[in-house]
């Protein structure tokens, strides 16, 4: 009979307990995570002061859809963070996924589209100003094609965003009628947003009076901010 030394004897029954362990812990890893926590960022205007926009229709926005999402967000990653992946029914998963996608790309276009609005706006100066005019041939191309585009969504659901497209060096307004939809490898500056929760308290069925007050509303501080973010990458 061989010898073994009684430590290594005492170290090889350590690694056999050790793998022994091994699926046990992989399982409580497997149903454990950090849950995101998500918190609403306040509104950089005065809703009272802005000019086309009505403070009922703004804050009735930001209350019953911002926040609101962001507390779906929480949910749903607090659903996904107990969730044992090796053991969930793919179709459970799909729905959880999609309306994990949806949630998250709601509250960025919000963010996106309240950080837009100012109740003194500007106009589009520096960089973006030149990338605009480059781009578009002028701002005031951009803003035929911006708001030609909105009112193309005018008849159902979506949104119009302003991009920067770092494969491509420019800018570019894409329009999009499902938030699941977003423009791959592209940093978005602007959102509008043509729901009709966006403008029905102020503007009924007309979306086009809404899209003209929208684009006359918007401070350009925060799409400036993200442009010149995006061009550092």
């Amino acid at each position: 009979m061989t010898n073994i030394p009684r430590r290594s004897l005492a170290a090889g029954v350590g690694l056999l307990l050790g793998a022994m362990a091994i699926p046990a812990r992989s399982q409580q890893l497997a149903i454990s995570a950090t849950t995101l926590r998500l918190t609403p960022k306040p509104l950089t205007f005065n809703p009272d002061k802005v000019k086309g926009l009505s403070a009922d229709l703004l804050r009735h926005h930001y209350d019953e859809i911002y926040v609101r999402a962001i507390k779906r967000v929480n949910a749903l990653n607090e659903e996904l963070s107990k969730l044992d992946f090796n053991q969930a029914p793919p179709e459970a998963l799909a729905k959880l996924k999609s309306e994990e996608l949806a949630s998250y790309n709601t509250t960025i276009l919000h963010e996106l589209y309240f950080d837009g609005i100012g109740e003194a706006p500007t106009n589009p100066s520096g960089l973006l100003a030149q990338a605009m005019s480059r781009d578009f041939g002028s701002l005031d191309r951009w803003k035929a094609e911006f708001m030609a585009t909105g009112r193309s969504l005018a008849d159902g659901d979506g949104w119009v965003i302003l991009s920067h497209s770092a494969r491509d060096k420019r800018l570019y307004n894409h329009r999009t009628a499902s938030v699941s939809e977003v423009p791959a490898g592209n940093t978005p500056l602007l959102a509008m947003d043509v729901h009709r929760h966006a403008y029905e308290k102020d503007y009924d069925s007309d979306a086009e009076k809404y899209i003209e007050a929208f684009v006359q509303a918007i401070k350009w501080t925060n799409p400036e901010r993200l442009y010149r973010e995006a061009m550092r990458l």
